[in-house]
């Protein structure tokens, strides 16, 4: 475990070190904020003491701030030394800008040994806990197997695009994918292979795609892409280059190699419907174009655009 010790005085920095490197502790010092955060950024270390009179002002706010702020220091904790002087307002100031802990000279060696184990078990157990978080966020919307966002998050997002393209008057299009036969690979070389045709299938569609659109996994062999900004045109093309993109794929399994097409449908919101309405056109293109024989591109009219051709 790493400690930087941040102090103006090196006789005091040797002080506070010492113990500290009795007990294990790997000691990093630092005489002047500069190299505190310097050496923050560059090792990571577990815990910093720093000493007020090595901060840009003499609370100590600053380099703080600067710790705290920055992405490769931030996570470290840091344990504040200041005079017998502080008072409780500035002393919860330290702890409120993210302190871990105040302490106040003379330092007991016992004391500094004792705050600085406690500020590191409290960063071990606060990443753990933004650590199970991401692990929760991750399963909340990403699809296990493809890496894709699930069903439910595509979904969700989509009607965030549309509520969007209503309020600034901007276009908006959906892709649905199936991949043609998936069964097929399944029955005839199992499900290990049909998992990775699968997946292979994922990634040239991601691929394919720009980075501002949004590729979810409706389910079995189903895909979702989400294309704001894309009008019928676009729309068109970019689910024909996506097909075009997949039938030129080749999948290495071992010994076997597979080549894959699909079908696909696509629609552009027509500024009235709703996300499921929307959904449903772009699906019927999508049995349109597997009718048609698969390994095809159709798109979904809309109820206006049909009007206006009656009309």
């Amino acid at each position: 475990m790493n400690v930087v010790v941040a102090h103006p005085s090196p006789d005091v920095r040797r002080e506070l070190s010492a113990p500290l490197e009795q007990f294990g502790f790997g000691v990093i010092e630092a005489a002047d904020p500069e190299t505190a955060l310097a050496t923050c950024r560059e090792t990571r270390p577990e815990v910093a003491l720093i000493h007020a009179d090595v901060a840009l002002d003499w609370s100590g706010v600053a380099l703080l701030d600067e710790l705290k702020g920055d992405p490769e220091a931030f996570a470290t904790a840091v344990v504040l030394i200041a005079g017998q002087g502080v008072t409780m307002q500035t002393a919860q100031e330290e702890l409120r800008r993210g302190a871990q802990d105040l302490l106040l000279e003379p330092v007991m060696p016992v004391e500094l040994l004792a705050r600085v184990r406690s500020a590191a078990r409290t960063k071990i157990l606060q990443e753990e806990l933004v650590g199970q978080s991401r692990r929760l966020e991750t399963m909340l919307h990403e699809d296990p197997l493809t890496g894709l966002f699930n069903r439910r998050y595509v979904l969700t997002r989509l009607g965030g695009l549309i509520s969007g393209a209503r309020r600034h008057g901007r276009p908006l299009s959906v892709a649905m994918v199936d991949i043609d036969h998936l069964k097929r690979v399944n029955d005839a070389h199992g499900h290990d292979a049909g998992d990775a045709a699968l997946v292979g299938v994922a990634i040239a569609l991601r691929d394919r795609l720009r980075a501002e659109d949004q590729l979810g996994r409706l389910g079995g062999e189903e895909f979702l892409a989400l294309l704001p900004d894309v009008d019928e045109s676009a729309a068109a093309t970019v689910s024909e280059k996506a097909r075009a993109k997949v039938e030129a794929l080749h999948i290495q399994i071992d010994e076997l190699e597979l080549s894959m097409t699909v079908s696909v449908g696509w629609a552009t919101w027509d500024g009235e419907e709703d996300a499921d309405g929307l959904v449903r056109r772009t699906e019927k293109a999508l049995y349109e174009a597997k009718d048609a024989g698969r390994n095809t591109v159709r798109g979904g009219q809309s109820a206006s655009a049909s009007l206006r051709r009656r009309t």
